[in-house]
């Protein structure tokens, strides 16, 4: 029987390559949904992980820019700018 180790920053990068995934896969509806959840759920340790390969921002900008002004409400942008500030490499001037 084979074992696998994975460590802590192993499974944090496979949390954040499936959100990232899954924003290119799912209905625009379902994206602000999407954001919110891995705010609420992988926030700080996202955030602080140093070994994290995180997307270019500019690509996830792309990404969640389709979501729909009904979905809009008084905590969108400050959700839209923690995901982008805690899921990418920062590097997009709209941060």
């Amino acid at each position: 029987m084979a074992y696998m180790r994975l460590s802590s920053a192993d499974g944090l990068q496979a949390v954040y390559d499936g959100v990232i995934g899954a924003l290119k896969g799912v209905e625009p509806e379902v994206k602000y949904q999407l954001l919110r959840s891995a705010v609420d759920v992988l926030g700080k340790s996202v955030q602080n992980s140093t070994s994290l390969k995180r997307s270019p921002s500019i690509e996830v900008l792309a990404l969640v820019a389709d979501i729909p002004t009904s979905a809009w409400n008084s905590d969108w942008p400050k959700v839209v700018q923690q995901f982008l500030w805690q899921f990418t490499d920062r590097k997009c001037n709209f941060l």
